[in-house]
Parts: C-alpha cells; structure tokens; sequence
C-alpha cells in the first residue's frame, strides 16, 4: 500500500494531502473488511468448499466489501476537499462527477485487489496449518492404534487358557500321543496367528474361523461334553474382513464367564448374518439360572475390543452386549468389506 500511495504523490503531487487522509481511513477500514471476512470464513466453515466455490466466495467478498470501503472513504473525505476536486475541474476540463467516478473506481479496484490478496494469502496459511494438524492427528492416531494392539496382544490369549492347555498336553501325551499332537499343532498355530495378527489391522473372516476352531478343539479336552458349540456361517461372508482375534477373544470370554461356571456345561453359538453394507456376529451362550455373570470382568474384555472397533472404523462398527433369561449375547456390527 505504502508503495502504491507514494507512486500516486509523485505523479499527482497537488493531492498529497487527500490521498495521505484517504490513506489514514483506508487502513483501518481495510482491516475491518479483513477480520470480518475471517469472522465469516471460520463462523460458516468456508474451508470446507471446494476450490470453484471458494474463488467466488472470495471474489464476491472482496468486490462486495471494497465497494463498501471505497464508499465510506470517499464519501468522509471528499466533502473537506471540495475545493480541491473544482480546481482539477477547471484543470482537466471535465466535471465533478467524472472526476468523482474515476477516483471511486481506482480506489475500488485497489482496494478490491488488496482485500483479495489477503484472502488468498489468509486461507493458504490456513489450510497449511489445518494440513499439519491433520498430519498430528493421524500420527496420534496410529501411536493410539499402535498401542492398542500391543495391549490387545497381551490379552488376546489368557494366561489360564495356556497353562490348562499345557497340563492337558503333559497328562494326555502318554496316555494318547496323537491327541496330544494335535493338542500342540493348533496350540502353536493359535500362538502364531496371534503374534502374526498384531501386524494386520484386518484378516479374512475364514483365517479367524480357523484359530476359533483349533482353540474350541483344545477346549473339549479340558471340558469334554460340558461344552457345545455351533457355528452358523454364509459362505458369501468368508472372505469378509474383520479385526484378528476378535471373534477368539468373544468366543473364549463366553467360555470362561459362561460354560465353565454352569456344572453340566452348556452352549455357545456363533451366528453370521450378511447385510447389504454390514456384517453382523452373534455370540450367545448359557449362563448360570442362579448367579448373574460377572459383568465388571465381562465388560473389560468388551471394552478392549469396542476401544479397537473405534480406532479402526470409528462409529461405523459396534458392540453391544445383553442378558436375556438364562443367556448372555454379544452383538458385533462390522462394515462389509473385502479384499479387491
């Protein structure tokens, strides 16, 4: 601006003084234009608008408001230079409005460009500033999902599980050492799927159902014909993706606070339904007719996995959990998705 004024007082030095005190308003009602327009950019989300919307909110803002500035300068000043305007009159031999006109559409395109300039220059140093929070937020992120699946690891298998299941080998690898085989086969594929998946936000929903398998297949050794479990899977929902171990982890928290404390056993039943956009997973099992489950125990194995549905698909997932007579059910809603 300072330059843009000085080259006007050397080329029209007898309006020195008008273009010095037209100077002084300008600037404070520049500034005025420019932190309402910010007003409105952060009041109305401007940010949001794609790049054609945006270049004429900002052209219709700055043509808008440097007509306004123009206005109110011109109109302040002109009244105490009037003398002035009617000798450039008899000067350049044309009338008081044309001279009016001239000086209100020069002032209005320069203000206009300034006000312009300053926008643009406004929201690129905006959008940078957004771009680097974003940038923040998405590395909190990943520490965040980074973490949870460290802690989701540690819990994944629980230590009771392993040591019942190594005892079980130890008592049956005389008595049936083929059994006992197997015993460790799946025990080492389960040990390996867990440690594998932590690398992996998402697996195939028929990997999953395997480890769910081989771990109910080292569970009715140890509890026999106390425990039933059925399966009902569509086969067009195989190649679904879901979180590793989720459904392991569901599975193993209704063993442990449901089957094992009812003294005939029981049922735990694994039902797939394929919608049109999600997928839902229904684990229900007994529980005592006398004795309510203990659901602060519950809650945190639910918890883990409801904090992990958040990180990866934020509310497009849930969880939800129930009593209903003598059963406990477990709700699990993912998005469809598979690998392309």
């Amino acid at each position: 601006m300072t330059l843009i004024q000085s080259l006007i007082i050397l080329l029209w030095r007898e309006e020195v003084l008008f273009n010095f005190m037209g100077g002084l308003l300008w600037l404070p009602l520049f500034t005025l234009a420019a932190l309402y327009y910010r007003h409105l950019y952060k009041t109305h989300q401007w940010h949001d608008l794609n790049t054609a919307k945006n270049i004429l909110v900002v052209t219709g803002y700055s043509l808008a408001s440097s007509f306004i500035v123009t206005f109110i300068m011109l109109g302040s000043i002109i009244p105490f230079f009037w003398s002035d305007i009617e000798n450039a009159v008899t000067k350049h031999e044309a009338t008081a409005s044309t001279i009016i006109t001239q000086m209100f559409i020069g002032n209005w395109l320069q203000t206009q460009l300034f006000i312009g300039g300053w926008i643009f220059v406004y929201i690129s140093i905006t959008t940078k500033q957004r771009i680097k929070e974003t940038e923040v937020a998405n590395l909190r992120l990943q520490n965040s999902l980074k973490e949870a699946q460290l802690t989701n690891l540690t819990n994944q298998l629980n230590p009771h599980f392993l040591f019942n299941t190594l005892n079980n080998i130890k008592f049956t690898v005389r008595k049936d050492p083929l059994k006992a085989e197997k015993m460790i086969t799946d025990l080492s594929d389960i040990l390996r799927y867990s440690l594998e998946s932590s690398r992996s936000e998402k697996v195939q929903l028929l990997e999953e159902l395997e480890i769910v398998d081989r771990y109910i297949s080292i569970i009715k050794v140890h509890m026999e014909d106390r425990l039933h479990f059925e399966s009902v899977i569509p086969e067009n929902v195989a190649s679904a993706l879901i979180p590793p171990m989720v459904l392991q982890m569901l599975i193993e928290n209704s063993i442990k606070h449901g089957i094992e404390n009812l003294r005939h056993g029981g049922k735990v039943q694994l039902l797939a339904e394929a919608e049109s956009q999600h997928i839902r997973f229904t684990i229900t099992n007994d529980i005592p007719h006398t004795e309510t489950p203990n659901m602060q125990s519950i809650g945190i194995g639910l918890r883990n996995i409801e904090q992990r549905l958040k990180l990866l698909y934020s509310s497009s997932a849930s969880i939800d959990a129930k009593q209903q007579a003598q059963q406990f059910i477990v709700t699990l809603t993912l998005p469809r998705e598979t690998n392309q």
